[in-house]
């Protein structure tokens, strides 16, 4: 629908006004779709899942706002959570920095692509507001200078107005509301279920500076480390298949042996 009404506006209201309309919108259109793109194909922040035995006997703590917070243990991923960890019920996987799971980015929305959904939020923002005041300047132009626009013009218009308007007033709500989290270094599922206590603020502009310009921290997911595992046991005990096959046992010695004397008596 979003791409219906972008094609309506470019060829009904845009090419009415001025080429550059055009252009700007094609600009905010592309970054829109860039961060659309990151914040779906980026991986959130997905915690190793341990193969190993773990002692749920005396769980790990850490320091969190100055006192010691016990760790939570994952029974699915056998791992003892990280402050700001959840496990996502939809993806099946511990994901740091959990804030929500975006059925429109299709991914978990965490440590490492919360950046790029926030900053698709506020681009699309942007782009609805752009929309709807360029609209709004054409029928605005067209009843100032006495001009008639085509009645088909007029209703999309009309249209694009109310659908851009509603959709970016609502999301610009959405961003606004995310980036004040941000200065106060709280995700959503902690807003939620009012766990404030246990949200790392470090002042508005550190954690600003901490989801925005820091560098993209490293994957614990390396997609070929599984296969790769999987593959070098396989050898290994075709290895030790075949080493086992080629040594002999002490009755096939006995066999040969013997087969071997009755033919030379044969003979």
């Amino acid at each position: 629908s979003n791409e219906k009404i972008l094609t309506a506006f470019y060829a009904l209201v845009a090419i009415r006004i001025h080429p550059v309309i055009i252009v700007i919108g094609f600009i905010l259109h592309g970054v829109s779709f860039y961060f659309l793109l990151r914040s779906a194909f980026t991986e959130p922040g997905i915690m190793r899942r341990n193969r190993h035995s773990v002692n749920t006997d005396n769980p790990p703590t850490h320091t969190v706002n100055g006192r010691e917070v016990q760790l939570v243990y994952c029974g699915t991923c056998n791992i003892y959570r990280p402050p700001k960890c959840k496990h996502c019920r939809t993806c099946n996987n511990c994901v740091e920095d959990f804030d929500h799971h975006c059925p429109w980015v299709m991914n978990c929305v965490g440590k490492r692509n919360y950046r790029y959904f926030v900053g698709f939020v506020a681009s699309i923002s942007v782009l609805c507001a752009y929309v709807c005041i360029a609209s709004l300047a054409l029928l605005v132009d067209a009843a100032v200078n006495g001009r008639t626009l085509p009645t088909v013009t007029v209703l999309v218009t009309i249209v694009m107005i109310l659908v851009t308007g509603c959709l970016g007033c609502t999301l610009s709500g959405f961003a606004i509301f995310h980036c004040r989290l941000i200065s106060q270094g709280m995700t959503t599922n902690e807003y939620l279920k009012g766990r404030q206590e246990e949200r790392q603020d470090k002042g508005c502009v550190q954690n600003c500076l901490n989801v925005y310009c820091t560098e993209l921290p490293k994957s614990n997911i390396q997609l070929r480390d599984p296969v790769d595992a999987e593959l070098e046991e396989g050898r290994g005990k075709d290895r030790e298949d075949k080493k086992a096959e080629s040594i002999p046992s002490m009755g096939d010695e006995k066999a040969f042996s013997e087969n071997r004397r009755g033919s030379e008596i044969g003979q």
